[in-house]
């Protein structure tokens, strides 16, 4: 029988995955809903009417208050990635993961049946909620299922998942963005909670988790079931061993103990990278085409926006089944690829087909515009999409995983408002050269990557936390590759691996 710290790939892992990752899918649907049906909320495209006491739309004037509106699903999910990390640490993943679906439930109810502004934005917020919280969890929760080899795949799901989300919210849109229809749009999210809370209790609890509450019997039986097939006994004493040598480092690590760095590991490096690399996530321009690609195609194609399913809308539906193509094949390379080589291919592409996007506006070629814009989309989902997602899953100690990954996330939602908030009125005073701002910041994410991003491929991720909890350096240099920074016996030695002064 093998050793199951050299297993790949379980078909329990993939279940329990994807199981988790309904979350993620509603994450992705929820920020599609705005794209398509975007000019008949806001602008009153089809004409402003009632449908018994239901407005046919939102008749937003302003393009910052309709940002607010587009950005407040982000905010919420910033609440759900704090509140559900304590959520987390006292009654697991699971129980997370079902219970917070139920509040789409509640925000579909909002979002479908509102008559009021204050009503539709408060529905958003409720929706994001959810979502934060399970991206939150799901992140974590395949860092401690997987083995290193499987992980190197399906930490790119939550990504996926949440593509998966756009496309079919936008294939949906097609069809139901005109009033009333465009309300179904925001019920079915509440659909998707309760599938989510119904399903989510055939998977497993973390064995991690269970072990760091001394649920050992139940913890050896969960890990049996992640690694059919497979000799856990080594793997499962080694989960022991580093959870008894560090259980004062196992309770009460908050999200404010690690932002001020009051945890028993310097994890200062951690913190920089899991935060920068979702910061620069956001940046990059992604959700301005999410969110605005129907409006940025649009003005080269010069639809009728009432004239529903527009070129643009079609075309936007189009995009994102690219992104979810290119999502899958982001998934693959990364159990080939290093997350650095990927991640400075991603943005620096990206950087590259802005530039383009600019060129093409300017001289007005419609073709050149549309087809920058997919390829910005489907590069973002070879690296950038999925790999920051997976950042605090891979290199912080169990004790704080959910605390970081909460830091990350928030920092991740916090900029998704801030995009969705500036672009409208970004986009009326740059015109054509708006994506010279996000050509600028793909490019400095290359830089930071260089310098600060370790590589975590095939990697423990006990090996990553001994190596680099060492305060913030420069991991450029061959005695930073993952085959240089291991003993006679195969261990992690990192007092020889510190630059000097940082220890």
């Amino acid at each position: 029988m093998i050793d199951s710290r050299t297993l790949g790939i379980t078909k329990y892992q993939v279940f329990c995955t994807f199981l988790a990752a309904i979350g993620s899918f509603n994450f992705g649907w929820n920020i599609g809903t705005v794209n398509i049906p975007g000019d008949v909320l806001q602008n009153c495209v089809t004409g402003h009417k009632y449908y018994g006491r239901f407005p046919s739309c939102l008749g937003v004037s302003s393009g910052v208050i309709w940002g607010i509106i587009v950005g407040s699903y982000a905010l919420g999910a910033l609440v759900g990635a704090i509140i559900s990390n304590p959520v987390i640490d006292r009654k697991g993943y699971k129980f997370t993961l079902s219970w917070f679906a139920l509040l789409n439930v509640v925000g579909a109810l909002l979002l479908s049946l509102t008559t009021k502004l204050p009503q539709f934005i408060i529905g958003r917020v409720v929706v994001g909620i959810a979502a934060g919280a399970s991206n939150n969890a799901l992140s974590t929760y395949v860092s401690d299922i997987t083995t290193p080899r499987a992980r190197n795949v399906l930490s790119g799901v939550v990504q996926f998942a949440c593509n998966f989300g756009i496309m079919v919210d936008n294939a949906c849109a097609l069809g139901l963005a005109p009033p009333p229809r465009w309300r179904i749009l925001f019920a079915l999210t509440g659909v998707f909670g309760l599938i989510n809370f119904a399903l989510f209790p055939f998977a497993s609890e973390s064995p991690k988790w269970l072990i760091s509450k001394d649920r050992y019997d139940e913890a050896r039986h969960s890990l049996i079931r992640f690694r059919k097939g497979a000799d856990v006994e080594t793997e499962f004493g080694e989960f022991v061993q580093f959870t008894k040598e560090n259980k004062d480092r196992t309770e009460d690590v908050n999200v404010f103990q690690v932002i001020r760095g009051s945890t028993p590991h310097n994890l200062r490096h951690q913190l920089l990278c899991v935060s920068a690399l979702m910061f620069f996530q956001q940046l990059c321009g992604i959700n301005a085409v999410i969110f605005y690609s129907t409006s940025i195609i649009n003005k080269s194609t010069k639809d009728d926006p009432a004239d529903i399913p527009t070129l643009a809308q079609i075309l936007s539906w189009v995009i994102s089944l690219v992104a979810l193509i290119f999502t899958f094949f982001g998934m693959v390379l990364g159990g080939y690829f290093g997350r650095r080589t990927l991640l400075m291919f991603s943005h620096g592409t990206m950087a590259i087909f802005s530039a383009i996007m600019v060129a093409g506006s300017v001289r007005d070629i419609t073709g050149l515009v549309v087809t920058m814009v997919f390829l910005f989309n489907a590069f973002f989902n070879l690296g950038v999409g999925p790999i920051p997602w997976a950042t605090a899953g891979e290199m912080t100690p169990r004790y704080a995983m959910t605390a970081m990954s909460a830091v990350g996330t928030g920092v991740g939602y916090i900029f998704t408002f801030v995009i969705g908030v500036i672009f409208p009125p970004m986009q009326d005073a740059w015109q054509n050269y708006t994506f010279f701002f996000f050509m600028a910041w793909n490019l400095a994410a290359v830089a930071f990557v260089f310098l600060f991003v370790p590589e975590t491929k095939d990697r423990p991720i006990e090996d990553t936390v001994k190596i680099h909890s060492c305060g913030i350096h420069f991991v450029v240099g061959k005695k930073w590759k993952v085959d240089a920074i291991r003993d006679k016996d195969n261990t992690v030695a990192p007092a020889d691996y510190y630059p000097a002064g940082e220890m």
